[in-house]
């Protein structure tokens, strides 16, 4: 382009110096113009880095709020489990079996607070069929040393405020995946565990379908030493503990 000004000004008959002039005139301005161009090409490619990488950072921010690293289960016959993110927030619910399936049917509680959550299934309805005098609401926790000792001692207080029997257990976040594979809640699993000391006959199927109540006198009998037939015809029709031969682990 520049040879083509020079060129093209060698052909045009005027004062050398008002055609100098001319020539750097039109060659700033084309500099200007280059510049100009680009500036907003490098505008255009400085945006699109910026997008994508906001894209990249929601994507990945996005699935770290998603992602959960402390689980609350909740047992009486309903088993539901809670699982929050960094925050406290719930991001997933799941009832392991039709009773909780029933509780939960109604309730909304993914991103808010566990203990809101937590209120909300005690206070349901349907919940007061199963909260009664001779069972007892098990909490159990599962979450790292820092946040363990707030998780259990809020759960606490909102077992408190309702006025229900219950229990509060602790345990490490490492058992949680082999609950879930197993199909059951981490309070029923980490009863299961509990039970196998003593009796490594007893399968999970028979846990499954037992209560915590029924779960949790089986472990006191066998840490006291008496013998249990606690789920009886009667009881739950499973049957399933009068076949065992309980044996106190020394």
């Amino acid at each position: 382009m520049t040879d083509k000004i020079h060129n093209a000004f060698d052909n045009i008959k005027a004062d050398n110096q008002l055609k100098e002039s001319t020539k750097q005139v039109l060659l700033v301005k084309r500099r200007k113009k280059t510049v100009r161009a680009k500036h907003v090409l490098f505008k255009k490619k400085f945006a699109i880095a910026c997008l994508l990488l906001m894209f990249i950072t929601g994507i990945k921010g996005y699935s770290w709020i998603q992602s959960p690293v402390s689980y609350i289960s909740i047992d009486v016959n309903p088993s539901i489990e809670l699982a929050l993110n960094c925050f406290d927030r719930v991001v997933s619910v799941t009832a392991y079996n039709q009773e909780g399936e029933k509780i939960l049917k109604d309730l909304s509680l993914k991103w808010k607070l566990y203990t809101a959550a937590i209120d909300e299934i005690i206070e349901n309805q349907i919940m007061d069929i199963y909260i009664t005098e001779e069972s007892e609401l098990i909490f159990t926790i599962a979450a790292d040393k820092t946040k363990e000792s707030s998780i259990s001692t809020k759960v606490q207080r909102c077992c408190g405020h309702s006025g229900h029997s219950s229990q509060s257990i602790s345990t490490d976040t490492s058992i949680v995946p082999q609950a879930h594979n197993h199909g059951l809640s981490l309070g029923k699993y980490y009863a299961y565990l509990q039970l196998i000391q003593y009796d490594d006959t007893i399968t999970i199927e028979e846990c499954r379908n037992m209560d915590m109540s029924e779960l949790h006198s089986l472990i006191a009998g066998y840490e006291h030493g008496t013998e249990h037939t606690q789920c009886d015809e009667t009881s739950t029709g499973h049957g399933c503990t009068s076949g065992h031969e309980h044996h106190h682990m020394h």
